[in-house]
């Protein structure tokens, strides 16, 4: 442990790259059978060698000495981990990590009270549903792209109506603009809690049983897309997600022009997956999206209409973020 430390200046791994280890380990012992063992030549080590070898079989321990304890159930922290089938936490915890260290690790000057935060969102979605409207995978996505610019200080919040700036006080939940983000919590713990509390808060009373899990994870999402984060909280919010039951990742998906994304999804309402987009180079947060993971209809009191498994629901990308001095304002 004291080499450990020396390595890595005094701090050890992160339960993150533990996982993300283990990971690899297994999938690595799953993937070809061990190959016959080689004669064993016998030597001595020198010194400074036997240190080197130690540190690495100790490296090993750790990515591998508590796989059964944590894999599906219950954690040495005593955190709840889905196991499903296939799915593994450790790739989210890692992705999810290196999403949080990213944030930190960005430059950033924080806006002052009177300046205006800039944000430019894209929005892909079918359109108000009808009666009988069967949506797939190949229905056409209506576009529409919003720009809004935000006080800093939270008091109003200005909009672009038929072709003029128009600035009102700054209205609904949950709140982005960046005096409120500024005050969120910074530990993950703490922020999840305050996120919880919020889902309650806003989700239906009486109409239905509600998975405020998945409120949680939408909010999470709505403070990524629609506002400019201090990095502690955008760290704080990775870290948060990653805490939330049966959240997973999919390091191989595209978005809707064909490139690739990290997409970290919730599944809410058992039908619908919820993704919060990442970039797989940066862990720039790009979006997110929701897609029918089965087919599901939706009864109201206009009629019904049918969502198929495939079809998107919504896509929202974020196309431009940052301060400027006044409304309109966009570089």
């Amino acid at each position: 442990m004291k080499v450990l430390r020396a390595v890595r200046q005094g701090h050890l791994p992160s339960d993150a790259a533990h996982s993300a280890a283990r990971a690899a380990l297994l999938e690595r012992a799953a993937a070809a059978p061990p190959a016959a063992p080689a004669p064993v030549r016998r030597f001595r080590l020198p010194r400074v060698g036997f240190r080197l070898a130690a540190v690495g079989a100790l490296a090993v321990t750790i990515a591998a000495g508590v796989t059964v304890a944590t894999m599906g159930g219950a954690s040495k922290t005593g955190e709840h981990r889905p196991s499903t089938p296939g799915v593994s936490a450790a790739p989210v915890a890692y992705v999810l990590d290196q999403a949080a260290d990213a944030a930190q690790a960005r430059p950033f000057t924080a806006p002052r009270n009177d300046q205006w935060v800039y944000v430019e969102v894209r929005y892909q979605s079918p359109g108000k549903p009808i009666n009988g409207q069967v949506q797939t995978a190949g229905t056409p996505l209506k576009t529409r792209v919003g720009r809004t610019w935000t006080r800093a200080d939270g008091t109003k919040v200005a909009t672009v109506e038929n072709g003029k700036i128009v600035v009102s006080p700054v209205e609904g939940q949950p709140r982005t603009d960046y005096a409120t983000l500024k005050a969120l919590p910074r530990d993950p713990a703490a922020l999840l809690a305050w996120v919880r509390n919020e889902a309650v808060a806003s989700g239906p009373r009486k109409e239905r049983k509600t998975d405020h899990d998945a409120v949680a994870f939408s909010i999470f999402n709505s403070m990524l897309v629609n506002g400019v984060m201090p990095p502690a909280q955008e760290a704080a919010i990775f870290r948060a997600v990653a805490k939330l039951p049966d959240v997973t990742v999919d390091r191989k998906a595209v978005d809707v022009d064909g490139r690739p994304v990290l997409a970290v999804s919730h599944v809410t309402e058992g039908w619908l997956k919820q993704e919060l987009l990442l970039d797989p180079a940066t862990y720039a947060y790009l979006g997110q999206r929701n897609v029918a993971i089965k087919d599901h209809t939706e009864i109201w009191s206009g009629g019904t209409a049918t969502t198929k498994k495939g079809a998107i629901d919504v896509l929202i990308s974020r196309l431009a973020a940052g301060v400027v001095d006044r409304p309109g304002q966009r570089h």
